[in-house]
């Protein structure tokens, strides 16, 4: 098998091995942190598969078996924008942070473009609607005690 460049998620199945194998004790911590370091730095497939060879089989990775990573979901990008320009003005009420929240979470999936883009903007007008939510509540209880 050809030596592949492995990503984040690839990265990421491995450190939940090599936790799990330390979890078992099969893994010292000295050994355990070298490994976590050396899988943070990894580009190839093979970096990763000399992390867990020494593991017992069921805590091997199979590259051929990896998930590949998902493709960024581009309307995603219009909806955060769409719900934080909701939810700004709908702070004062309470019902933008629920917006705000959802934007959030929704510009996450919306990657995929670099720099400026609706994801980027809808999280910002997300965690501002977030915020002005909060101070909105903090006012309340500020008016309901004096």
């Amino acid at each position: 098998m050809k030596d592949e460049r492995i990503g984040t998620v690839h990265r990421t199945q491995v450190i939940d091995l090599l936790n799990q194998a330390l979890t078992e004790g099969h893994l010292p911590e000295p050994a355990y942190d070298a490994r976590i370091v050396a899988v943070s730095t990894a580009t190839y497939a093979s970096d990763l598969l000399a992390q867990v060879q020494d593991l017992p089989p069921r805590l091997q990775w199979d590259p051929r078996n990896a998930a590949p990573p998902t493709p960024p979901d581009r309307n995603a990008g219009r909806g955060a924008l769409l719900l934080g320009l909701f939810s700004v003005p709908l702070s004062f009420c309470l019902i933008g942070g629920v917006l705000g929240v959802v934007a959030i979470v929704l510009s996450t999936r919306g990657r995929g473009a670099h720099g400026v883009g609706p994801a980027l903007i809808g999280r910002v007008l997300g965690i501002l609607s977030v915020v002005l939510s909060l101070g909105a509540v903090a006012a309340l209880i500020f008016a309901a005690r004096t």
